[in-house]
């Protein structure tokens, strides 16, 4: 059994906004960050509004690990709070030098591969969500009999047990949802083998510098990165009308966010 939950950060709520591609993959980064001696706090805001998210049509895995390449800062310099910002917007005056980045990432399809990355590192991974999934409180989760498919989903990866026969998920619902935030789920089950992505970290990280974020600019500055690209990227789920793919879908918003459309 593999178990990184020791070296997770603390269970963030995305609220109901669609951007659990950015809390998926910060989870799995500052999971692997801290497991090189890194304890930092990564922020969700700023990698999804500058890889081109916005709350009501989430953003696709290729645009938020390409904006994980080009960088994001940390929580105290750009907070969280489940709004659509320009990028940059309201983020620190000095947030250069806090900004983290990955060097590579690496889509993994293959459940041995997998399982081989997991036993060093936490993955970035997705799935399909099914009205059973939103009651889930502990156990082994599958889904049942006629459930309802609601949407697509990012979550990061932490574990598995061949035993149960089971991955162990982060979700970011909140403690109030399932194992305190976390989640067993059986091999196999709402297409979660198909697909997980590995991150490669810088080789010597950086713990965050001992100073503190100087206040935003009055005028943001917008961005020299995460537009064009983010485009290009979102296009074709886009023209598919795929948008709902990765919304998030919470409990008592879920018709509200657009997750049954």
């Amino acid at each position: 059994m593999i178990d990184h939950r020791a070296d997770c950060s603390a269970i963030r709520d995305q609220g109901s906004c669609g951007s659990c591609t950015s809390f998926g993959t910060c989870g799995a980064w500052e999971c692997n960050l801290r497991k090189k001696g890194v304890n930092t706090d990564l922020s969700e805001r700023d990698i999804f509004s500058c890889s081109g998210g916005v709350c009501s049509r989430g953003l696709t895995m290729n645009a938020i690990l390409n904006g994980a390449m080009v960088g994001t800062s940390i929580e105290k310099c750009c907070p969280y709070d489940a709004s659509d910002h320009n990028c940059g917007e309201g983020r620190c005056a000095n947030y250069t030098i806090f900004t983290r980045k990955i060097k590579s990432f690496k889509r993994i399809t293959d459940t041995n591969e997998m399982k081989q990355y997991l036993n060093t590192q936490a993955l970035v991974g997705v799935m399909a969500v099914y009205q059973s999934f939103m009651n889930y409180v502990s156990g082994v989760y599958e889904t049942l009999p006629n459930d309802t498919l609601l949407g697509y989903h990012c979550i990061a990866v932490v574990g598995y047990d061949d035993e149960k026969g089971a991955w162990l998920i982060r979700n970011s619902w909140g403690t109030g949802w399932g194992m305190s935030g976390y989640c067993w789920i059986k091999y196999g089950t709402s297409m979660i083998n198909e697909e997980m992505f590995a991150l490669e970290l810088d080789d010597n990280p950086q713990p965050d510098p001992d100073v503190e974020p100087t206040p935003p600019e009055p005028t943001p500055s917008p961005c020299n990165h995460g537009k064009a690209w983010a485009k290009i990227f979102n296009f074709v789920p886009w023209l598919l009308h795929r948008r709902g793919r990765f919304y998030y879908m919470n409990p008592n918003k879920k018709n509200k966010c657009g997750c049954n459309k």
